[in-house]
């Protein structure tokens, strides 16, 4: 992006910025980038230029967390990112490890599009919300991540690194013979 560019994306950010405070929104730029406040909510605004159009391309973004992500097996968390964009024809929500992030993608010529457009934005995110929240305990209670358990039966030996270690355990082992053992004392003689 040009130095002209960037001056006029100030510009238009700047009149933007004034059109949402006369709507009731606040806005704020952090780290160069530009965030609507409503409701609480933070809505991460990212713009670029459309070259040769005159128009911007314009993402309205929204990140949350639910409750005991953590808990839920990582399978559930991407089923319900992919119901959600089936059943939304504005959003596209993506899991990113530990959170959701939901976004609206649009162009807007003026301020005055621009403030349209976010209500249209938030209204269609807080849809998108709503709906995975209200589908997210049962998620929640038909993928529970299930601690780690120890393999049981032959392959047993491989996990057992650590008590291998443990001196109580190699004497016990060297005193009992083995089915292994006894086949070959058997073979050799």
């Amino acid at each position: 992006m040009n130095k002209n560019d960037m001056k006029r994306q100030q510009r238009f950010i700047k009149v933007v910025r004034r059109r949402m405070a006369k709507a009731g929104f606040e806005c704020k730029m952090v780290d160069n980038h530009f965030i609507v406040i409503k409701d609480g909510m933070p809505f991460e605004v990212e713009m670029w230029n459309v070259p040769g159009w005159g128009k911007r391309r314009v993402h309205f973004n929204l990140s949350f967390a639910c409750e005991g992500m953590d808990q839920v097996k990582i399978e559930g968390l991407m089923w319900l990112t992919s119901e959600c964009n089936n059943h939304s024809d504005y959003t596209t929500t993506r899991f990113l490890r530990d959170h959701f992030s939901c976004c609206v993608e649009t162009t807007v010529r003026t301020a005055k599009e621009f403030v349209r457009e976010f209500a249209f934005a938030s209204k269609q995110l807080g849809f998108t919300y709503q709906n995975l929240n209200a589908n997210y305990s049962n998620i929640k209670e038909r993928f529970v991540e299930q601690p780690a358990r120890r393999p049981i039966g032959f392959l047993a030996d491989r996990y057992m690194a650590e008590e291998e270690k443990n001196e109580e355990c190699k004497l016990v082992a060297q005193t009992y013979t083995t089915f292994a053992d006894e086949m070959q004392s058997i073979q050799r003689s």
